[in-house]
Parts: structure tokens; C-alpha cells; sequence
């Protein structure tokens, strides 16, 4: 039925079919950058897919019905998830097909370090990778149903061997570097137009002010901007989460002080449940400085707050683009009491 729908109101291309093994373990491993990917991966193959899935966040509206109807592998990312890894080994092991994607999330499709998830399954179950590269399906599944009918296209590449059992045990280094290589051969799978949306480098900043005195040397500052800038992970703990964070969103006029304090408080109280939310995302280094971020903005929103001040937070981003394009962003934060003339 999938297949076709997508004949009717796409234009999808298929290219490399034939490289999917007919029999035996394979990992089918590509880019992720819309909803429509996993889609293409499911239905497309000529074999039955257990694709690999976000189990840390519950899939929002008619998506979640889609995907349960479906079925997948949750894994906690971030997290040691040894059931997620371990059910599919099961399926590797009874000659089934696994679904990836190495990079995994859309928050930076194509600036993000590919997890070692790949490496592991394909060593310890001796199952080959298949990398295909996803182009032309960013806003694809709205324009589908405008009945614009995106061109798609899913090209499938060489088998890459499994990679071969290391003798001390698990060794990060051989496994990040297997991945490395899974991901470099799906990018060389994706069209040109494709990798020139993808920003070469992304630049954060962050200017804080008490009562219009600014606080200098803010160690976590560029950080919680990258943050206040990421639409997607906001939309996560607003919309999947069902977390109350609208004062993280940019507003006209004035954010009230408990509004904004409210935000924050739910964002550190969810990762007591889930610490791994931005190191995951961001890295160690950067995602610890979001959190620490978020604490002392608590700790200082307080004490202006008592001293009947008004924080003023301005955010600033820069993307860069291979061939030369720049593209800036603002975001504006005036925090105070609700009723103070702004």
C-alpha cells in the first residue's frame, strides 16, 4: 500500500536495488533527514526491514500511530541500551534485515559524528553493511500531501564487509572508525544539491545583561545558544516530551520570569531521568555546559527576580556553507515580572 502511495504522489527514484543481498544478516545503514527515509527503507528493500528506532522520545501525533502500527527496535540513545542492541542481534542472527541510521537523530543532518551502533551489530554479527544515501526528502512529506510530488531519490551503494571481531575485546577506536566509513559512503551516495544544504561549520554566542549591565565570560554561553537555536530539540521536550518549555521560545514583548523559570526547571528535571539528552546531541564537553547553563540561568533569574530586575538574554547563530552563503539567526529574551512595561 506504501509503495503505492509513494508512486502516486512522488517522484521516487530507485537506484542499486539489486545490491541488497537476497539472504543473511545485512544492516542497511543511510542518511537521515525527514520522516520519509525510514519509509523508503521499510517498504523499498525486497526484504522484511527491522528498522532501529528513537526510544528516549515518544513520536508525536499520527507519526507515533504510523510507527507503532509498524513496529521497530526502540533504543535508548545516549543510554547503555542493552535490550535495544541485543533484540537486534536476535534479528541479525536469524538472517534478518536491520534498518539504521549511523548519525542518530535529524537534529544536524550531516554535521553530526556517526554513533559506534553500526560497527557494533555488523561485528557481532558478522552482517555486511549496505549504505544508502536518502536525497531530495527535507519538507517531502508535507509537499506529498499538497500533492507537489518531490522527486526522491534513494541510491543504494557497494556492500561494505562486516567488520571483523577485534582480539582485545571492544576497541571504540576500530568501531568509530568503521562507522566513519559506513557514513562517508552513504554522503557519497547523496546528490550535489543535497550537500550544499548541509553548513559546513555552525557558530554560537550568547550576550547576557542584568538590568543592562552585562555578565561577562559565561563558560557555557555559546553552548545553551546552539541550544535556544536547535527548533528540534525544543519541539522535542514542547511537543513529543509534552514538557511546559514555551518561555525558551523567542516572544514579543516581555517573558515573564516564572514562565521562563518554569521552562527551565522541567528541562532539569527531565534529565535526571534522561542525563544523556544533550551530551548525546551535543557531545560531552557541550552538552554538560547546556545543563550547566540551565542551572545557573535558574540561579540568576532568582536574584534578579528578587531584586525586581530585568534580564535581558540575546542569542546569536552563524551558519557556513561550502560555497561561501552565510546565514544568521537572532533569537531576543527580555525576562522579567509579567506586568513590567518591557
Amino acid at each position: 500500500m506504501i509503495r503505492g502511495l509513494l508512486r502516486l504522489l512522488t517522484r521516487t527514484k530507485i537506484e542499486g536495488l539489486e545490491k541488497i543481498p537476497k539472504e543473511g544478516p545485512v544492516i542497511l545503514a543511510g542518511n537521515h533527514a525527514a520522516f520519509l527515509e525510514p519509509v523508503l527503507m521499510a517498504v523499498i528493500p525486497k526484504r522484511l526491514v527491522e528498522p532501529i528506532g528513537a526510544g528516549d522520545l515518544p513520536f508525536e501525533g499520527i507519526l507515533d500511530k504510523l510507527v507503532s502500527y509498524y513496529g521497530f527496535i526502540p533504543v535508548n540513545r545516549g543510554n547503555l541500551d542493552r535490550t535495544g542492541v541485543n533484540q537486534a542481534l536476535d534479528v541479525l542472527k536469524q538472517d534478518g534485515v536491520i534498518g539504521i541510521f549511523p548519525e542518530g537523530g535529524v537534529w544536524a543532518p550531516g554535521r553530526m559524528p556517526p554513533q559506534i551502533g553500526v560497527a557494533l551489530l555488523s561485528q557481532r554479527a558478522g552482517a555486511p553493511v549496505v549504505p544508502i544515501g536518502f536525497s531530495g526528502l527535507k519538507g517531502s512529506f508535507q509537499q506529498a500531501l499538497q500533492l507537489k510530488h518531490p522527486r526522491l531519490r534513494m541510491r543504494i551503494g557497494e556492500v561494505i564487509p562486516a567488520l571483523e571481531a577485534s582480539d582485545g575485546g571492544v576497541n571504540k577506536d576500530q568501531l568509530l572508525a568503521y562507522s566513519r566509513h559506513v557514513l562517508n559512503a552513504i554522503y557519497a551516495l547523496i546528490s550535489e544539491e543535497e550537500k550544499s544544504l548541509i553548513p559546513m561549520e555552525a557558530y554560537y554566542s550568547l550576550s547576557l545583561k542584568v538590568a543592562g549591565k552585562e555578565i561577562p565570560d559565561l563558560p557555557w554561553g555559546s553552548a545553551f545558544a546552539r541550544f535556544l537555536h536547535s527548533p528540534l530539540l525544543l519541539d522535542s521536550f514542547k511537543k513529543n516530551l509534552k514538557l511546559p518549555v514555551g518561555g525558551l521560545y523567542e516572544q514579543d514583548g516581555i517573558v515573564d520570569t516564572a514562565a521562563m523559570q518554569t521552562a527551565l526547571n522541567a528541562v532539569m528535571d527531565y534529565l535526571k531521568v534522561n542525563p544523556a539528552f544533550f551530551t548525546y546531541r551535543f557531545g560531552m564537553e557541550e552538552g554538560n555546559r547546556v545543563a550547566e547553563g540551565t542551572q545557573e540561568l535558574q540561579s540568576l533569574l532568582d536574584k534578579a527576580n528578587a531584586a525586581g530586575k530585568v534580564v535581558r538574554l540575546d542569542t546569536h547563530e552563524v551558519i557556513a556553507y561550502k560555497d561561501g552563503r552565510l546565514e544568521t539567526s537572532e533569537r531576543h529574551f527580555v525576562i522579567g515580572p509579567g506586568n513590567h512595561p518591557g
